[in-house]
């Protein structure tokens, strides 16, 4: 029974095994593949401006990735990736209320909520992958990212608070602030991670550090992209 047993996982084991292998030297494979960014922009702040000018951190924006890899398996180890994705970078803060003004009855200010920079990008990252196991891939490489367009987006609402603590907000604005004009056409990152292949559906996990500021206005130069990527491919081998 113990021998059946061992001999039975044995055959599992291969069988997997021989579904993660990597292509075979010279093969050239287009790879499709969609998935999730989660982005923020490090030492990025909107200050929501009151008695104290409120600073608002930036925090991760989860977002939406796709695009198509095309990949040449040069050694039986080693691989080449040329790809292009559309990608939604930037980041999120945090809520924030402004005192605009008190009188002796009441208290009037605007609340800000759904902050976010949005930036949009076509990315062209071009990576080296080394398979340390069958299927198991490390990849590292560099990215240019095309600028295609940017804004600030934020609702707006103005209320009221009288001394009984009733609240009278109005309707809320819904504001977008084009940054297209301050954007760098053109960033570079640094792409490093991990891909896993199974039946030619390939599970990729990426860090990106970037290497160039989002922004520049006169002298200041705005922060670096810093992005996790999670994506699920499937290969077609040409």
């Amino acid at each position: 029974m113990k021998n059946r047993l061992f001999l039975s996982l044995a055959a599992l084991t291969l069988s997997a095994t021989a579904m993660a292998q990597q292509p075979k030297t010279g093969t050239i494979s287009i790879i499709p593949r969609v998935g999730l960014s989660m982005s923020t922009l490090p030492n990025d702040e909107i200050i929501a401006v009151d008695d104290i000018d409120t600073p608002l951190s930036s925090r991760y924006r989860t977002t939406f990735i796709g695009g198509v890899d095309i990949d040449y398996q040069f050694l039986p180890n080693y691989s080449v990736t040329l790809g292009a994705y559309y990608a939604q970078h930037g980041c999120n803060y945090k809520n924030s209320q402004v005192q605009n003004s008190t009188t002796s009855s009441s208290t009037s200010g605007t609340g800000y909520s759904d902050l976010s920079t949005q930036l949009d990008y076509i990315n062209i990252p071009l990576t080296l992958n080394a398979y340390i196991a069958p299927g198991l891939a490390v990849k590292a490489g560099v990215q240019m990212g095309l600028a295609l367009s940017g804004k600030l987006k934020y609702t707006m609402t103005k209320y009221t608070k009288n001394d009984d603590g009733e609240f009278a907000p109005t309707q809320p604005e819904e504001v977008s602030q084009k940054l297209n004009n301050t954007m760098k056409s053109v960033c570079f990152s640094i792409p490093v991670g991990l891909s896993y292949e199974f039946s030619n559906v390939i599970i990729d996990a990426r860090y990106h550090f970037g290497l160039t500021p989002v922004q520049q206005i006169g002298d200041y130069k705005g922060p670096k992209n810093r992005v996790f990527t999670i994506s699920a491919g499937y290969r077609f081998a040409l």
